[in-house]
């Protein structure tokens, strides 16, 4: 693959913030896994392979399968996606005993619906997505990112939210970091970033082109904010606040939230100073 995955490879993945694509497919047993039976259920994982029993693809899924249970403790399945067939898949299960059920998705729709691979081109690049139980792609990396990290994010993703609300209101808006706000907002140009802290802070400093509506307040306001399809990333003090501007914008329909990890206080970078609008 090597040079030739520069040249071939999709420029970009299905960014954090878009809607997964729906799925019906088959796993190596035959049991069938419908994106829409996981919706409001269930999280899941999708590891995208080049080929079955290689040796990166090989140390990918037995690291995966290690930590099956610890994922399925927090909501997520895991499941691998490559092109060969359902023969194949069984054989490289039972031959490195993976925890990790492989899903059948041979004309490469599924992966090129994730934007990991090209139509046409018969190659499933490498990558990992993570996807809330509302069907909202979190996370979004090519390669061989640490399956740890990747477990950190989807406890953060079931935590994240009201306090009181119940194991549904932990779920409403993941933690991200200065990258990932980058990343979003890369992926999706409309994303708008919510600063919920009183005008006093905001004109200290705050992030260029956010939107301020301090949190008491924003019941009254939310007809400034865009369309309900639009990622919103909350940003407040020291990430204490932002559950709550959460559950009140959940509460009111949007769904594409997210939380800048541990508020303004931990940001880094750089800030523009002025008067709240």
């Amino acid at each position: 693959m090597g040079i030739a995955s520069s040249a071939l490879r999709p420029d970009s993945l299905l960014g954090a913030g878009s809607d997964a694509p729906s799925f019906d497919l088959v796993t190596q047993d035959g049991r069938a896994v419908r994106s829409e039976d996981l919706l409001g259920q269930r999280g899941y994982v999708l590891i995208f392979y080049p080929g079955d029993d290689t040796p990166g693809c090989t140390l990918q899924l037995k690291a995966f399968s290690d930590l099956v249970p610890a994922f399925d403790a927090v909501g997520y399945d895991v499941y691998g996606v490559n092109p060969a067939d359902a023969a194949s898949h069984q054989r490289f299960v039972d031959g490195c005993s993976l925890g990790v059920p492989l899903l059948v998705d041979t004309d490469r729709k599924l992966a090129e619906a994730f934007q990991t691979a090209r139509p046409g081109i018969p190659v499933t690049f490498r990558s990992v997505f993570l996807v809330d139980d509302k069907g909202i792609v979190r996370n979004a990396m090519k390669d061989m990112p640490d399956p740890q990290a990747l477990l950190l994010s989807a406890q953060r993703c079931s935590e994240t939210g009201f306090k009181g609300a119940g194991r549904k209101g932990r779920r409403i808006a993941p933690r991200i970091s200065a990258y990932g706000m980058r990343k979003l907002q890369e992926n999706d140009v409309r994303t708008v970033i919510l600063d919920i802290r009183e005008p006093v802070d905001w004109r200290a400093g705050h992030i260029a082109g956010a939107l301020n509506i301090p949190i008491d307040g924003l019941t009254g306001r939310m007809d400034e904010l865009p369309g309900k399809d639009v990622p919103v990333i909350i940003a407040d003090d020291q990430g204490l606040r932002a559950s709550g501007a959460a559950h009140l914008l959940n509460e009111a329909g949007w769904r594409k939230l997210f939380a800048l990890n541990d508020g303004m206080e931990a940001y880094k970078g750089p800030l523009e100073a002025g008067a709240a609008e």
